[in-house]
């Protein structure tokens, strides 16, 4: 058996990190957890398997503290993490150990991120169930995990998301007529994620109705903006009508005009 003898410890710059050195000549680094853990000291002898797990501790403690720094900055879910560590090219064996130290401490949770992320998603932004779930997807989060949590989210509340977010699109929407304005706005919620049936309680809760007065002055204006491209009068009716406004009102603004 062939034995290296630990002839120098010396400190790094970087607190808690030593450089090892073997019969004269530097070896490998540890940090101050490996180095006591393995009683490391000058005089003492290491055969090839006691340095084969020393460097094997050391790297799990290196990508450990690496996903502990992934940790720092917010909540990942196990794919992410996995996906991290082997993209800083650790291995199989060195990233089972890791994870699972992890989830002992309770630093991994799908349950608990999933929780958080529906929480967050609700409080920050207008998103709806689907879109919600496709980000969770994206993430990793499995989909009975997924599928549980959504199902807790009170529906009064993704209520009261729909109808704030309705309400911001109808502000946008004005200056359309009340038919394109009705079509965006469901759009808009369909594509925020929401079922049929709160995209139709939101825009009940709205009490939307048609102003004729307003709708003829979007009319007008309508007519002023876009009536210089067509030189054929059938042809911008039949534009002003697929913009959603009606045949007669659209007769009405235009002998208003001659």
């Amino acid at each position: 058996m062939i034995l290296a003898k630990v002839t120098k410890i010396q400190a790094q710059k970087r607190k808690g990190r030593y450089n090892v050195y073997l019969d004269g000549e530097y070896a490998f680094p540890v940090g101050e957890t490996t180095l006591v853990d393995f009683r490391l000291m000058n005089g003492v002898e290491l055969d090839d398997k006691q340095i084969k797990e020393i460097q094997s501790r050391e790297n799990i403690n290196k990508a450990y503290g690496d996903a502990v720094n992934y940790l720092s900055y917010q909540l990942r879910t196990e794919k992410e993490m996995r996906d991290y560590l082997y993209k800083k090219e650790y291995g199989s064996p060195i990233i089972y150990s890791v994870m699972e130290r992890l989830a002992k401490l309770n630093y991994l949770d799908d349950e608990a991120y999933a929780t958080s992320f529906i929480n967050t998603q609700l409080n920050t932004t207008a998103n709806g169930p689907r879109i919600i779930q496709q980000k969770m997807v994206q993430k990793g989060v499995p989909a009975n995990i997924i599928e549980d949590k959504l199902a807790e989210v009170d529906e009064d509340r993704l209520l009261e998301n729909a109808t704030e977010f309705a309400s911001k699109q109808v502000r946008k929407q004005r200056h359309k007529s009340f038919q394109q304005m009705m079509t965006k706005l469901k759009q808009s919620l369909y594509q925020k994620g929401y079922s049929g049936d709160i995209v139709s309680q939101a825009i009940d809760n709205l009490d939307l109705e048609r102003d004729d007065d307003t709708e003829q002055e979007n009319l007008v204006a309508m007519i002023n903006k876009v009536q210089h491209r067509y030189d054929n009068p059938s042809k911008l009716i039949n534009y002003l009508m697929t913009k959603g406004y009606r045949y007669d009102a659209i007769k009405k603004a235009l002998s208003n005009e001659d």
